[in-house]
């Protein structure tokens, strides 16, 4: 056999075919390696994280699509963390019977206050109550004032839209399944 080539079952394959074939099966176990992280990394994602999708359409409440809920993170929570919760009864109306992502808007403790139907927190313009005459509700009827209690958070969403706190109350915070993180 000559230096030029390498017999393999009797035929002689030049020596740059040999080296075309080394790069070719480096190239083949790089890929390999590169995918076997990626299925590790999707795996431990896949493990942490749910996907969550807002099927509402015209009662959405924030300006999102998709979310990643981690839902080993409950707490501790902070004005402005989303969070996807289990709605309860009187949060159902519009929303159906499913979990929900809005934004953590006042903690235990907090002050509201709703007049000439404005939310305000903490002394704050929080938003309007648009839709208290889909609810069937008087201009005035939610008016009133309180402290956010124990245990409890009101989540509010930031369109116009959103059926919220604003409407049925204080979130228990153990109906929340966790913090979101958006997607798109």
């Amino acid at each position: 056999m000559s230096s030029a080539g390498e017999s393999v079952g009797g035929v002689t394959a030049p020596a740059d075919e040999r080296v075309g074939r080394r790069g070719w099966y480096a190239r083949l176990a790089l890929g390999l390696a590169f995918g076997a992280v990626l299925a590790v990394a999707a795996h431990h994602v896949a493990a942490r994280y749910r996907l969550a999708l807002d099927v509402q359409k015209y009662y959405s409440c924030l300006p999102f699509d998709a979310y990643l809920v981690d839902p080993a993170r409950t707490g501790p929570l902070e004005r402005g963390t989303l969070v996807q919760f289990v709605a309860p009864p009187a949060a159902t109306l519009f929303t159906g019977e499913f979990e929900v992502v809005k934004l953590v808007g006042a903690l235990p403790g907090d002050h509201w206050r709703i007049v000439g139907d404005e939310l305000f927190l903490n002394g704050e313009l929080w938003g309007r109550l648009p839709l208290l005459s889909k609810l069937g509700l008087a201009p005035g009827a939610l008016d009133g004032e309180g402290t956010v209690e124990e245990g409890t958070v009101l989540v509010l969403g930031t369109t116009p839209t959103s059926y919220d706190s604003r409407y049925w109350g204080a979130l228990p915070i153990e109906n929340i399944r966790g913090v979101a993180h958006v997607v798109l």
